[in-house]
């Protein structure tokens, strides 16, 4: 029996949005071989009990898929952190010395929807490759006319922009890892000296660029799609090109660059899978105390501030809200 294993990093907090993904690929299986087995592992520090029964009960409807959860420890995992990252984004880096008994794996960022069987993404040959990824629609950012260009982003982007070929910079929140090639070419120090070697900006995304730079196998947009057309156009045209083609039909759409997707193009997706999981509750409880379920539409737009929704994406919410109210008046 073939195994698939797929991996995710998460805490307390993110788990929610990790059981969606989680369950989106569940339910996407059912073209699949019946001898293929999915392992399922959560990376973690310190996850509750109680998620982890949770979990398990969520599995059991799906007979070929197992949910393990690996609490991850290292003797100095002094790793640069700001804004709204956690140490848990470094765990996917070691997952090939951790889990010796692997010669290829997935993994997954929990803000993600799963519209396809996996295993078309995990039987991609790699035998030459590090690992196989997809093309950051945020290297658009290196191609934004200069008047459009902030300081911010030029510090955020810094290694992107180091690369001899920034528009090759890949995002790390799907990956399709060579295991066996991975622990030949590196050791776990080597990996944690790296990522303490300096302030990495984009943390594990940086390192992951650094590492595999010229050994990585692009893949298509459709295997990574995040809906931010505002940036993506501004991507050379072959590239763009294949972005207008994957957003007709992404297979793993990927909600990073909102921080609420809920809001944003293709939500029904989320709720689809989320309305199934045992998270659900959870995950409507946040929108309630961020105050995004309020009614009325200035109380709502002060909240995504608060939340910080960027202006376009809180006008096209309140336009699309309340313009069918405003049809259906007589």
């Amino acid at each position: 029996m073939q195994v698939i294993p797929i991996f995710f990093a998460s805490n307390d907090n993110y788990i929610p949005l990790v059981s969606v993904m989680i369950r989106s690929i569940m339910e996407n299986t059912v073209n699949s071989e019946e001898t293929l087995k999915y392992e399922i592992i959560i990376l973690h520090r310190g996850i509750s009990w109680e998620i982890i029964e949770k979990f398990r009960e969520m599995s059991a409807e799906f007979p070929r898929f197992s949910i393990n959860f690996h609490e991850m420890l290292f003797e100095n995992s002094n790793f640069f952190i700001s804004r709204n990252i956690t140490v848990e984004a470094y765990f996917r880096l070691f997952i090939p010395f951790r889990f010796p008994q692997y010669e290829k794996a997935l993994y997954f960022d929990g803000d993600m929807v799963c519209q396809s069987d996996v295993s078309e993404l995990f039987n991609t040959d790699i035998s030459n490759y590090l690992i196989a990824s997809v093309r950051d629609v945020a290297v658009a950012w290196y191609f934004l006319p200069e008047k459009k260009k902030d300081s911010k982003h030029h510090k955020i982007y810094e290694y992107m922009l180091s690369m001899k070929k920034p528009y090759n910079y890949i995002n790390s929140g799907m990956l399709l890892i060579n295991c066996e090639m991975y622990r030949q070419t590196f050791s776990e120090k080597y990996i944690s000296d790296t990522i303490l070697s300096r302030e990495w900006q984009i943390y594990d995304q940086d390192v992951i660029n650094f590492l595999a730079e010229d050994k990585i196998l692009y893949l298509d947009y459709k295997w990574d799609f995040m809906p931010l057309w505002e940036w993506a156009q501004y991507l050379p045209q072959n590239l763009k090109n294949e972005y207008i083609e994957a957003q007709k039909s992404p297979k793993i759409i990927h909600f990073k660059p909102h921080l609420h997707w809920w809001y944003v193009p293709y939500s029904p997706f989320f709720w689809k899978y989320a309305a199934r999981t045992p998270f659900f509750k959870c995950i409507v409880d946040k929108m309630d105390k961020d105050g995004l379920l309020n009614e009325e539409p200035v109380s709502k737009m002060w909240a995504m501030v608060r939340v910080r929704m960027g202006w376009k994406a809180i006008l096209k919410t309140l336009i699309l809200e309340r313009l069918p109210c405003f049809l259906r008046r007589p």
